[in-house]
């Protein structure tokens, strides 16, 4: 057996470890688990990890089975998490701001897939795994602007609209508005409404038919968007581009 066929088997004997446990395993239970020294263990663990398919929990130092693959399978998401974190790296470089992938979940809800954090000394972070609202957030508000009318009016009634900050819209018609701004505009822009001092801005990756809904943001400091938005979003376009062909090129699932 040849080493890449090795690393193979020993990646899939990885993930059918951890889809048998939902609670976390530390590097030493899964090197003892599957008979593997402690350092291609780690690096096996941080592949896994920065494609998404494994969150880790950094308060007791483990990882585990990302619950939407544990929930709707690899076929899904997959492909992207294995295409977007690079251009993410990219990203955070070249716009100094941290990048975040999101999908949807549970009506009105964003699940955040993957993040690349800023390598500013000063940035915006989210621990990850995480589910966000939609309505107050700019990979929501983007992601509602691509919903059929009627599966937007039921996300938008499904999570009560409390006001996180000062700014942050509740009133129905603010959001509906602001989310018909998103889809005149391609770009989902919300200021400290979900974060004092964090402005987000978003758009969708257009995936082909059979790939799933997705949108790719950067989390900034409000401070520095404010100061060249129009640089942030074409960088931002170009990364969506990048992703969306790459997805492209591997066929639709």
């Amino acid at each position: 057996m040849t080493s890449d066929i090795k690393s193979a088997a020993r990646v899939l004997d990885m993930l059918e470890l951890f889809s048998t446990r939902c609670d976390g395993l530390t590097l030493s239970e899964v090197a003892r688990g599957l008979e593997l020294p402690k350092s291609s263990t780690l690096g096996l663990l941080r592949t896994l990890h920065k494609r998404g398919y494994l969150v880790r929990e950094d308060e007791d130092d483990s990882y585990r089975l990302n619950d939407m693959i544990r929930r709707d399978g690899f076929a899904r998401h997959g492909r992207i998490l294995r295409v977007a974190p690079p251009v993410m790296t990219a990203l955070a470089v070249d716009a100094g701001e941290t990048v975040l992938l999101g999908m949807p979940d549970a009506s009105g809800l964003v699940r955040l897939l993957a993040k690349e954090a800023s390598p500013s000394d000063i940035r915006y972070d989210i621990e990850l795994p995480r589910k966000v609202p939609a309505y107050c957030t700019a990979l929501g508000r983007v992601l509602l602007a691509r919903m059929e009318p009627a599966a937007f009016e039921a996300a938008l009634d499904s999570v009560p609209r409390a006001a996180l900050t000062a700014s942050t819209q509740v009133d129905r018609s603010a959001v509906i508005d602001a989310v018909e701004a998103a889809r005149e505009t391609g770009f989902a822009v919300v200021e400290d409404e979900f974060a004092i001092g964090g402005t987000g801005v978003a758009a969708v990756i257009p995936l082909g038919p059979g790939q799933p809904l997705a949108a790719l943001g950067l989390a900034c400091i409000s401070q520095r968007y404010r100061q060249d938005p129009a640089r942030l979003q074409a960088q931002l376009g170009g990364a969506i581009s990048r992703i969306a062909e790459a997805m492209a090129g591997q066929g639709n699932m």
